[in-house]
């Protein structure tokens, strides 16, 4: 090592071509870093999901669900399955193990669940994939005074307009419900002209098609035949023939029913404000700049809304905006860093030795990001809060050897011996240190689950950095300082600077040296100090006065409320739930704005979803508010404080069987119970004592479960009468459910026939 130090030492020239190689590569690597909210996680998660129409949970259990995790056992490279089953539709989530082949298990996953024959009658083909990476960049709320129609077109224009830009490429809508066309016959028109819905359907069915007939050549020209028969608008399927009759007379569609353009009657949709709305969500993938697409989208929306009066577009929530503050935190740490170590070193030692010394920040994070872009790493919060963790000790080992090369040189060593000898008697102590720090780091490569999928990046990061400090420290800086006036008595011997070792002389002397013998002097008092100190610290802990958490609450400007009622109840029952929540929390903000000093309104608007919530429920049943708050700056204080108020504000909901207010952590809610067993009664009997139990203890807040309660049905069994009619069971519930759900028709793009 001695050699390597003196060459470095000796030929200058190589260190600051080394010097300069770090930050050149560093500065390509992060321009072409992508910028993200969170780690892009590779996905492990393999999902089969089913739709069968007009089943019951426990029929989507039983005929679709279970057949399908028995073909799964066994198969190599599954951690885990779960599954959901829901009215009309069971979803089954396969998670891969850590070291599984992807594509190798997708392939097994689809055969073996292709080799199924027993699924019920009506019961829909599985729908087999893989999930990609997406994240969220940006979401924003469309609303104005206007139809949902108008809505509708001006929603989809400015969806098209987006996807228009290169940088975005995933923009999803949600809150407004597809158009179908209806298509309504009463039973006596049906009997009168002998019809089924089965006649209806299939005259729909084969009318609707866009066909090609081939072509045919001419002498001058080739001819294609089509015939083109979708319709895309209600009043043209009233000329779809439904029977000729032997007298030469036809029935037309608009004959015997009445056709309408309307939306489908699903509870999916969204207001803000109390107006209806339309939520965007503009998604990133692996290969896109979040900070470039929430710039982008931003730009667009800005230019939308100043072109348009009665509808407008409000951002909900960018995800960008904690990133950017982070960043924003990152710099001026650096900044303050730089300027702390050379106002320090410049006050002990001078200000030449100081600025070689802090040139290892610039150059270690070069190096680190080199490592992190090679390693496929974004700049996100966690890197980013890697980067402010090591920022603190990055130039700890630079400023010893520095100071040690500084003591060699005031022994009277000349400059190039004292760069190598305060070097080398460093190389040990300092490369001892650092690495104690990287091992303290070099655990979280070797963690698994959730938080082990990405906290390595945390780790990579400190310890590229903590690396390349070195380097910095061991052949770099002895060369800067050896060549340069930092080690040159004739530089160091202004009137300022004898006036500063004046002072620090005097404070050695008079404060810091009395101080040293009383500490020595009694040694008891000296050791029994910090021991209390540490004592005193657990104490605090073990009473709860310092609180413990497993990753810090990370504040946002929205929060939700999630709200389920007893299955089964309608639209218009959870709306009205939701506008009695939504108006304590206009209560609490009007409350709020008066204990302000500033007057300002701590909430600024509402989105309101009636259909699902985030608690993984969906029905007329469900619903959630999403409340957009101040800025965190402006609010100076935690969403949390506010959605406890509106809880202790609105009470006990009658009718609420799950309700949530707030956001939970990233890592999941505080604490989580999972009951495991094969009796549905006895599980029914385990949850609700676990709930009853949980909700007893005042710290736990919003105790919910996952059990969905099915709704009411009514059972159909034929009497013996029907049989000697030649009538089955099938017979029957496939009349019954023609004239209650309808039946679907293909239909033309953007459309459906019911």
């Amino acid at each position: 090592m001695r050699k390597i130090v003196e060459f470095f030492i000796k030929y200058p020239v190589w260190t600051n071509v080394l010097m300069f190689s770090i930050f050149l590569f560093g500065f390509i690597a992060v321009s072409n870093m992508m910028y993200s909210l969170f780690p892009e996680l590779e996905p492990d998660i393999v999902t089969v999901q089913i739709l069968y129409p007009g089943t019951s949970p426990r029929e989507i259990e039983e005929g679709v669900v279970l057949k399908i995790e028995e073909s799964l056992e066994g198969l190599e490279g599954i951690e885990r399955i779960t599954s959901v089953s829901r009215e009309n539709i069971g979803i089954v989530s396969v998670e891969l193990s850590k070291d599984a082949d992807r594509d190798k298990s997708l392939t097994d996953i689809k055969n073996a669940v292709d080799r199924i024959s027993s699924f019920p009658l009506g019961a829909e083909k599985p729908i087999i994939f893989e999930q990609k990476f997406r994240a969220r960049a940006v979401t924003f709320i469309l609303y104005g005074e206007t139809d949902l129609y108008n809505l509708k077109y001006i929603a989809e224009n400015l969806r098209d307009r987006l996807l228009a830009v290169p940088d975005i490429s995933q923009v999803t809508i949600s809150g407004l419900p597809n158009l179908e066309f209806s298509i309504e016959v009463s039973e006596a028109v049906l009997r009168q002209y002998k019809l089924t819905f089965d006649d209806l359907s299939n005259a729909v069915r084969a009318a609707n098609v866009n066909l090609s007939g081939g072509k045919f050549e001419t002498e001058d020209e080739e001819v294609l035949i089509r015939a083109y028969g979708q319709r895309y608008i209600a009043k043209d399927l009233k000329n779809v023939l439904v029977r000729g009759n032997p007298d030469g007379s036809i029935i037309t569609l608009g004959d015997i029913a009445e056709i309408n353009e309307q939306w489908e009657d699903i509870p999916d949709k969204s207001y803000y404000n109390g107006r209806s709305a339309v939520v965007f969500d503009v998604d990133k993938t692996k290969n896109e700049d979040i900070l470039l697409i929430a710039a982008k989208t931003r730009e667009i929306l800005d230019d939308f809304n100043n072109s348009m009066t009665n509808v407008q577009a409000v951002v909900l929530d960018d995800r960008t905006v904690s990133l950017s503050q982070r960043l924003e935190l990152l710099i001026n740490n650096g900044s303050l860093g730089l300027l702390l170590v050379i106002v320090s070193l410049g006050f002990f030692l001078n200000l030449r030795l100081a600025f070689w010394v802090a040139v290892g920040i610039p150059v270690s994070f070069a190096g680190m990001f080199v490592i992190a872009y090679l390693s496929g790493i974004t700049i996100n919060v966690i890197s980013i809060f890697g980067m402010i963790v090591v920022i603190g000790i990055l130039v700890d080992d630079a400023i010893v050897v520095g100071e040690n090369i500084y003591s060699h040189h005031e022994r009277g060593k000349p400059a190039l011996k004292a760069a190598v000898d305060g070097t080398i008697e460093m190389i040990g102590p300092v490369t001892t240190s650092v690495l104690t720090t990287m091992l303290a780091f070099l655990p979280f490569f070797f963690l698994d689950g959730f938080l082990g999928k990405f906290i390595w990046h945390l780790a990579l990061v400190v310890i590229a950095a903590l690396f390349f400090s070195l380097v910095e420290s061991f052949l770099i800086l002895p060369s800067h300082l050896a060549h340069s006036k930092a080690l040159n008595p004739e530089a160091n011997g202004s009137s300022i600077r004898k006036r500063l070792d004046n002072f620090i002389s005097a404070w050695t002397h008079k404060l810091y040296g009395p101080s040293l013998r009383v500490a020595l002097k009694n040694k008891w008092i000296t050791i029994m100090t910090p021991i209390a100190l540490v004592m005193l610290t657990i104490g605090l802990i073990g009473g709860g006065h310092i609180g413990f958490t497993f990753f810090p609450f990370i504040d946002g400007d929205t929060f939700p409320v999630n709200i389920s009622l007893v299955s089964g109840r309608q639209e218009e029952d959870t709306n009205k739930v939701l506008a009695d929540i939504e108006r304590a929390v206009w209560e609490v903000n009007d409350e709020i704005r008066q204990e302000r000093e500033d007057g300002l309104d701590v909430v600024l608007g509402i989105k309101r979803d009636i259909g699902s919530n985030d608690l993984g429920e969906s029905g007329s049943h469900t619903g959630k508010l999403t409340v957009q708050l101040l800025d965190g700056l402006q609010r100076e204080m935690d969403s949390f404080i506010i959605a406890n108020r509106v809880r202790d504000k609105m009470g006990i909901i009658p009718g609420a069987k799950n309700i949530t207010y707030g956001a939970t952590s990233f890592f999941g809610k505080p604490v989580s119970v999972s009951i495991l067993g094969n009796n549905l009664e006895q599980l029914d009997k385990a949850r609700t004592l676990m709930v009853e139990e949980l909700s007893n203890f005042s710290t736990l807040k919003d105790v919910t479960d996952t059990d969905q309660e099915g709704r009411k049905e009514i059972k159909i069994t034929l009497k013996d009468r029907a049989y000697s009619l030649g009538l089955s069971l099938r017979d029957i519930a496939g009349q019954v459910r023609q004239g209650f759900p309808g039946r679907k028709i293909p239909a033309a793009p953007g459309r459906q026939y019911r």
